[in-house]
């Protein structure tokens, strides 16, 4: 059974749960910006998954040379269903069932990347222990949650999480040239 099994046609009438700041569209120059600060560790061939491609900002700007595919609840591909291991996900998750998300992205990936609230990550300790027992944050790249389009004022971050790191953490704010 899906977590999603309601959603089906994309609007909150197909499904009275459906949170609306879940469907918040990330810019594509700042999709673009967070895949670019990837870029080292995306060689040729590399599996990459957007488990909610909206409208395409993170999907449509892969690189070529990586092997992409992709989960949309609204288009009948339900990423709690997604049975494959990718190298990596980059994407901004839906944050009404971000921990359930979260596990997910763990239980697919050996590299998440999340667009996320900076705070949404260390809201509980269940939830810093999963990161730590998946391996831990490689990076955590500070933006205003404005410039992300997201409809509150916390700060976000693009933060890399890695299967089995255990090396140091970078903290940086993103550059202010790549803003506008």
């Amino acid at each position: 059974m899906s977590l999603h099994e309601n959603f089906g046609s994309g609007n909150a009438d197909a499904n009275p749960d459906l949170k609306p700041n879940d469907m918040v569209t990330t810019p594509r120059h700042i999709a673009k910006q967070m895949i670019d600060f990837y870029n080292s560790s995306l060689p040729p061939g590399t599996t990459i998954l957007d488990p909610c491609r909206g409208d395409g900002a993170f999907y449509d700007q892969y690189y070529d040379w990586c092997m992409k595919d992709w989960c949309e609840i609204t288009e009948g591909r339900d990423f709690f269903d997604w049975p494959y291991k990718v190298d990596w996900i980059i994407t901004n998750p839906p944050y009404s069932i971000f921990p359930q998300f979260l596990e997910k992205c763990f239980e697919v990936a050996d590299n998440v990347a999340l667009l996320i609230p900076l705070a949404k990550l260390v809201s509980s300790l269940k939830r810093i222990n999963m990161v730590m027992d998946y391996g831990g944050i490689v990076s955590m790249r500070i933006i205003g949650a404005s410039k992300c389009g997201f409809p509150f004022g916390f700060p976000a971050a693009a933060i890399h999480m890695n299967r089995g790191y255990d090396g140091n953490t970078l903290i940086e704010m993103w550059p202010t040239d790549e803003e506008e």
